[in-house]
Formats: structure tokens, sequence, C-alpha cells
């Protein structure tokens, strides 16, 4: 199985930045369209009216940035597991994943009040996107899917399972 699966459940976080890739294609089409017809009819002149071709990168801008937004999380298939963040990928495959825990995310440098999912591998622990929803104040950051608490941990009992699934067994010899 060579596609991706996500972990985490889908919730308010993935319907909201939906929406904005929504708007946002809609109304890249609506300006996309309204410039075409303006050239068409000479209403328009490209040397001029440079202002209006800002808006084609501000709008690419702004379906990359809640695309990305909107595809944080963790994913699985057969190889491994994917950490999706809003700037970076980070995919491990199943032979280094020793195990997923809850630990304090961090935020500029130190632990925030939120829990975030840590991937354990031999190489040292990955913090995920995915975060547990908590009542306590203080610093806290919004990197991506902010769970409850019984879907958190129902994540992580996922996450557990995959892996369990993925661990080698023991070797047969065969003659």
């Amino acid at each position: 199985m060579r596609r991706w699966r996500r972990v985490d459940p889908w919730g308010f976080w993935q319907a909201f930045t939906g929406f904005m890739v929504v708007l946002g294609s809609v109304v890249g089409l609506a300006v996309l369209a309204g410039v075409g017809l303006a050239l068409l009819r000479g209403d328009l002149d490209p040397r001029d009216d440079v202002g209006v071709l800002t808006v084609f990168p501000f709008v690419g801008l702004w379906l990359t940035g809640v695309t990305r937004l909107y595809l944080t999380g963790i994913y699985v298939n057969d190889e491994g597991v994917r950490l999706r963040h809003i700037v970076r990928t980070r995919t491990i495959r199943w032979s280094e994943v020793t195990g997923f825990e809850a630990r304090p995310a961090r935020l500029l440098g130190g632990p925030s009040v939120r829990l975030a999912c840590w991937v354990r591998t031999t190489d040292g622990a990955f913090e995920s996107s995915v975060q547990r929803r908590s009542r306590k104040g203080s610093w806290r950051k919004e990197p991506g899917p902010v769970l409850s608490p019984d879907d958190f941990d129902g994540m992580l009992a996922r996450l557990d399972a995959e892996r369990a699934s993925h661990r080698p067994g023991p070797q047969v010899a065969r003659r």
C-alpha cells in the first residue's frame, strides 16, 4: 500500500483550513476570469496595470499556505510514518520507529502547556504537529490539529497498533 492514511481524526482545524482552500480557489478563479475578460476586451493593459497582476502571486501563496495547514498531521502506510508540518514533511521508516509518546510540545525552545505526539526513533525523537487540547493558560502554539484528550489517546493507540503490525516477526529458517 503506497497511499498515506491520516491517523489523527478530522476536526475543526481541517474543516476551517479546507474552507479557506475553497475560498482562495474561488477568489483566484474569479480574479483570473475577470482579468482574462478585461484583457480580451482591451480594458486592461498589463504594462500599465501591474497592481492587478500582483493578485496572482498573493493567491498562489495563500493557496499554498492554507493547503499546507490543511495537510498538517500524522500519516501512515506500509513504509512508515509521515509527519506533515506547515513548512516541512518528515518521513520515518517503520524500522526506525521505536514508539510513540505524549510529551510537552516545544515552543521557542521551552515546553508549552499542551502535549504533542512525539515519534521515538533510533535517531532520537521528533515532534509532530498534532497536540492534545489543554484547559490551562500560558504558552501554547497552534501548528496543526488540536485534539480532545479522548481523540488524542485513541490516535496514540492507533499508532501503536500500526507499529505493532509493521514490526518484523520472528524469522523462520527454511530448508
